[in-house]
């Protein structure tokens, strides 16, 4: 057997065989395998829905194992698969190039079968490739501008709903009364044209659409500004918010011994309670928006 291993070992030499380097194990003759298979594949979420449509949500993409076999033999092939062992053992990443390949590794099996008296010594091995910083990045920072914008467009749809929802109440508060006690700032000031939810209304709109944009191309100045952006966004949905908390306050220092003092304040302070409610969840979004912009551009680090 020794003796066909050398005439194998000699051809592949003759035909230009490759060599293997693995960390410091540089791979010649019958320790080159005759073949390496490696891939890899797009890690997909996939949500089939009624009627035969389906949602696919990529997740990135993995490379597959790096598995082969080959032969160690002659003297030092003992030591040589032992020096393989202790690498495993020890874990670590290792520099391969191989087959055209040139991967950063780690060693995560290898075996072998003694025979001979130790001379002709047959392993397999299998390595994990460890994926580029520049992939691991890139990756990352399409999740969280994935992330910022969908947070972004659901600001927008809580305001919409916020004004869809109250504007009936401001029907019933006017048909009720024209002026109810306790009143600050009149519930029909807050919507319309120039109004501090209409304004607060087309400042998210006009940040989703900027939000949206974001991708893993995106200038790190570019996310940075929408950061600031949703800043500004979430000061004016702040003082939406602030507005209905004084009129509820002053409703309830006038109701006396009543908890409202007359129908119109009623429904004023159900629909100011709305307000408040649907406000403080647009700001939550705008703050994990505000949260993901800190963590792509350093200022706020996650364990």
């Amino acid at each position: 057997m020794s003796g066909f291993l050398s005439v194998a070992g000699a051809v592949a030499s003759a035909l230009g065989g490759q060599s293997f380097t693995l960390g410091t194990v540089i791979f010649l003759d019958t320790e080159v395998p005759s073949f390496l298979k490696w891939g890899g594949y797009q890690d997909a979420a996939i949500m089939h829905r009624p009627g035969g449509g389906k949602t696919v949500t990529l997740a990135g993409y993995y490379e597959k194992p790096l598995v082969w076999s080959g032969v160690f033999r002659g003297f030092n092939g003992l030591s040589r698969a032992n020096l393989l062992a202790a690498m495993v053992q020890a874990g670590g990443i290792h520099d391969f190039t191989g087959a055209g390949l040139s991967r950063q590794v780690t060693i995560t099996s290898f075996e072998c079968v003694y025979t001979d008296n130790g001379t002709v010594i047959p392993y397999n091995i299998s390595c994990e490739v460890i994926p580029s910083v520049t992939n691991a990045v890139n990756s990352t920072k399409s999740a969280l501008c994935s992330l910022i914008g969908d947070d972004a467009s659901s600001a927008v749809d809580g305001i919409s709903d916020l004004v869809d929802t109250v504007g009936s109440y401001i029907s019933s508060v006017s048909s009720a009364i024209s002026t109810y006690t306790g009143e600050i700032t009149p519930l029909v000031n807050l919507f319309g044209a120039g109004s501090q939810i209409s304004m607060a209304s087309a400042t998210l709109s006009g940040i989703a659409t900027d939000a949206g944009a974001l991708s893993s191309v995106s200038s790190q100045s570019a996310i940075s500004t929408v950061g600031t952006e949703l800043t500004s966004g979430q000061s004016e949905v702040s003082s939406v918010m602030a507005t209905s908390e004084t009129e509820i306050s002053s409703i309830t220092s006038n109701a006396g011994t009543d908890v409202v003092p007359d129908s119109g304040a009623l429904v004023a302070s159900v629909a100011h309670s709305g307000i408040v409610a649907s406000t403080a969840q647009v700001n939550s979004y705008i703050s994990r928006a505000i949260g993901n912009v800190g963590i792509s551009n350093g200022t706020i680090v996650t364990e």
